[in-house]
């Protein structure tokens, strides 16, 4: 008689959290939540995961958080590593951005199918026992003060009522959360228009690189190398094409051709034409709803921002909502999920904006400029080093945060904490709490609860003194999204006044 499958296990009828939508950000989120000991469903309108590769690159930043999150080498094994980027125009190389120098744990981004990184996720997922509810389409929210009811539509057709403590919309540019909670995106409408495809083809571009193109027209050509011979490829339409013509091989060909790409096609395993808009939403928090990802902002491909800002925004709230379900606070720190992510998002959407309209100048004079400007100005590493530390998202910082205190000389409270010689983001894996870095070391001293001390190496215990400025002791809190939450001179009464602040 053949194995029968396990059966799944029951999903909570009373969840802490209820996450709505289950693509990487929802599952980022869920992933997190799960291991903090959270109580959390997962619900998706889709039968089956989609088998679409919309999001691809994960850069570096977001490979620290992975790692945290214990999937970083399962991403890995599937994924290509890149190591710059490439520019080019009317058919020569101008520049090359590097990532090697930036100051990070993994100085390079990786390029794996979307629908991989959601198998990760998932697995991981179910490891923590919380699996997908799928064909469960939310169509209602009832938000109240000590928690929301959720009216979704069974996969058998009939509805049922979810009750939470909080809702996290996770469903992307079209999300159903955001609609219900009356929010609208904001911003530039104009839209941008792509084709775009995942193909089998030769070219022969370095592998280990991203590679842009202007072309001598108003639009851009994009190639980023997956594993095998695959390959994405984007190709920007200018204005006026007819919407409604039909997405080919031989167009994405032909506009690959005259955007200067040199890949030859033979095979199309995903072809799609792509309009999107620049747009985020006023408020990230109502009550006890949230919204992140697509579902908060939308912008442009350029730069492959969009998946890894809506991981960074699942990996900034999950912490949060642990700490309030355990408490029963909802207030300071629950806002200062939108007061950290909001105008991160708005810097993601004015870069990527930007990247855009540097690559569809339509003045053949402001073209060879922006050209010569490139060629020279990337050949001063400074530069090279800057812009790649924006791209790879490793200048993300929270300053002048709610909920981070404290000063430093070069590592402040809001900064992401990178330590040579000591692995932070192990740590954050095997103890998902605050992490408490005592200086000097073997200090005594009693740490509050969900605080951990963090031991590291001399030569850490040095350079962090410095950067600090801690030189007569004191403690550095790291929060457990790798950020530094406090730097104080008084480790006796630090710790205490720091929760005192997420207490709100």
């Amino acid at each position: 008689m053949p194995e029968q499958p396990a059966a799944l296990p029951t999903p909570a009828p009373t969840p802490d959290v209820l996450v709505v939508g289950a693509g990487p950000v929802g599952l980022a989120l869920a992933v997190d939540l799960a291991r903090r000991g959270v109580a959390v469903r997962v619900v998706d309108t889709l039968a089956a995961p989609t088998t679409e590769s919309r999001a691809i690159v994960v850069h570096s930043r977001t490979l620290d958080h992975l790692q945290a999150l214990g999937v970083l080498d399962a991403v890995l094994e599937r994924a290509v590593v890149s190591r710059g980027m490439e520019l080019y125009a009317d058919g020569r190389r101008l520049a090359h951005v590097g990532f090697d120098g930036i100051d990070a744990v993994h100085p390079y981004s990786v390029s794996l199918l979307q629908t991989d990184t959601e198998a990760v996720l998932t697995a991981r997922l179910a490891e923590l026992g919380v699996h997908v509810e799928r064909s469960t389409t939310l169509t209602a929210l009832d938000a109240r003060d000590d928690g929301v009811v959720a009216t979704v539509t069974a996969p058998d057709g009939t509805g049922a009522t979810i009750e939470a403590a909080f809702v996290v919309g996770t469903d992307g540019a079209r999300s159903t959360v955001r609609h219900l909670l009356g929010l609208r995106l904001e911003g530039s409408f104009a839209g941008e228009d792509f084709l775009l495809g995942d193909v089998d083809g030769d070219h022969d571009y370095d592998p280990s690189c991203f590679h842009t193109f202007f072309s001598p027209g108003e639009a851009t050509g994009l190639l980023f190398p997956l594993p095998g011979d695959r390959a994405r490829v984007f190709a920007q339409l200018p204005p006026g094409v007819d919407p409604d013509r039909p997405v080919t091989v031989e167009w994405l060909q032909e506009a690959l051709d005259e955007r200067g790409v040199r890949l030859r096609v033979r095979e199309a395993h995903w072809l799609t034409r792509l309009r999107l808009k620049h747009g985020q939403v006023p408020r990230y928090r109502v009550g006890r709803v949230f919204l992140a990802g697509d579902a908060a902002h939308i912008h442009s491909p350029a730069g492959g921002l969009g998946m890894n800002t809506g991981i960074h925004d699942a990996v900034n709230l999950g912490w949060k909502l642990a700490l309030a379900v355990a408490s029963g606070r909802t207030g300071a720190l629950l806002d200062s999920y939108e007061a950290e992510r909001h105008p991160v998002g708005a810097d993601v959407i004015a870069l990527s904006t930007r990247l855009t309209r540097l690559g569809t100048l339509r003045n053949p004079v402001a073209q060879r400029v922006r050209n010569l400007v490139l060629h020279l100005g990337l050949e001063s590493t400074s530069l090279d080093e800057r812009l790649a530390a924006r791209v790879e998202q490793q200048r993300v910082r929270y300053a002048g945060s709610p909920v981070v205190a404290g000063h430093g000389r070069t590592v402040h409270p809001g900064d992401f904490l990178r330590l040579p010689r000591t692995q932070v983001a192990d740590a954050l894996a095997r103890t998902p709490g605050h992490l408490a870095v005592v200086l000097p070391r073997g200090w005594p001293l009693h740490l509050a609860e969900g605080v951990t001390e963090l031991v590291v190496t001399e030569e850490d215990e040095d350079a962090l003194t410095e950067a600090t400025g801690l030189t007569h002791g004191g403690i550095v809190v790291v929060r457990p999204d790798g950020y530094v939450g406090l730097v104080g001179d008084d480790p006796k009464t630090g710790v205490a006044q720091y929760l005192a602040l997420l207490d709100g």
